[in-house]
């Protein structure tokens, strides 16, 4: 059997024609600002509007939790899984502690600690830390009938709450240096299960993601389209210090977990500016 030769325009065509048909790219919009003292290292994109925080607020839960007493230490307390949660990730469905919490971004493990806070303490927190807008009225959007704990319990998940990269850069810098009106073994814990990998030339990172969706200026929800944080900070033997937010907010549908993608974008711009991988930020 004779084999049909193709020309090359032929062939071209066909190329093309399959480089037409495959999806372009997701695209996404990031700001990012990152600081050495009172130095602007970088800082790109859009810093001042406040955004949801979703799950970055678990290190303001983490301070306010080992402050009242409600966690111990990096292992205790263990809660167990309720299986009448129901939760969407496996991950999820297991004993956590608070280094779980904290690596595994666990939802349900925040909400009992809230709820374990209660809401007048959970609001003067959150009023003496001067955490964004304050609001934790729970309210997503103005016709959003609300529960009676949304505030406690989502204020924080595309909810009422929210906070801008350049606050967020400095909620992180009170954190490293022991300043925010709570006890220092709540700050020091509280860096301590952040931590999330050792970087090159010394250095250490200590970070957390948050996922959530976009809303509208009017609070309402962009269901298809995400965000995604990553704050916190890199710290060298030395002593030196540089605090970052980097904020994902996508313009197409993405299901990749934007806070994963956040930090994975943020990990290497901060390698950049340390100096310790190729390239620019």
């Amino acid at each position: 059997m004779r084999m049909q030769r193709v020309s090359p325009l032929a062939a071209l065509a066909l190329l093309l024609a399959l480089c037409t048909a495959l999806p372009a790219p997701a695209r996404a919009a990031a700001s990012f600002l990152a600081r050495e003292g009172d130095e602007v290292l970088a800082a790109k994109g859009d810093l001042s509007t406040r955004r949801s925080p979703c799950s970055t607020f678990k290190v303001a839960i983490s301070l306010m939790g080992y402050d009242a007493g409600i966690l111990i230490d990096a292992t205790h307390p263990v809660r167990p899984y309720d299986e009448s949660l129901n939760v969407a990730y496996d991950m999820w469905k297991q004993p956590h502690d608070p280094v779980m919490w904290m690596r595994n971004s666990c939802v349900w493990y925040s909400q009992a600690t809230t709820r374990e806070l209660g809401m007048e303490r959970f609001r003067a927190y959150v009023d003496r830390f001067g955490y964004g807008n304050r609001d934790i009225s729970g309210r997503r959007g103005p016709l959003d009938a609300i529960a009676p704990d949304d505030g406690l319990t989502r204020s924080w998940l595309s909810g009422s709450l929210a906070i801008s990269p350049e606050e967020e850069v400095d909620f992180i810098g009170r954190l490293v240096r022991s300043e925010l009106p709570v006890s220092a073994h709540a700050q020091e814990m509280t860096r301590r299960i952040l931590f999330v990998q050792d970087l090159q030339g010394g250095w250490k990172l200590y970070g957390k993601t948050g996922s959530g969706v976009r809303q509208l200026p009017d609070g309402s929800r962009v269901e298809d389209r995400q965000i995604g944080w990553f704050v916190g900070w890199a710290q060298h033997g030395d002593g030196r210090t540089v605090l970052f937010a980097h904020l994902q907010e996508d313009e197409d549908d993405n299901p990749a977990p934007a806070g994963r993608r956040s930090r994975d974008a943020a990990i290497v711009k901060v390698q950049r500016l340390l100096g310790v991988a190729p390239g620019e930020w």
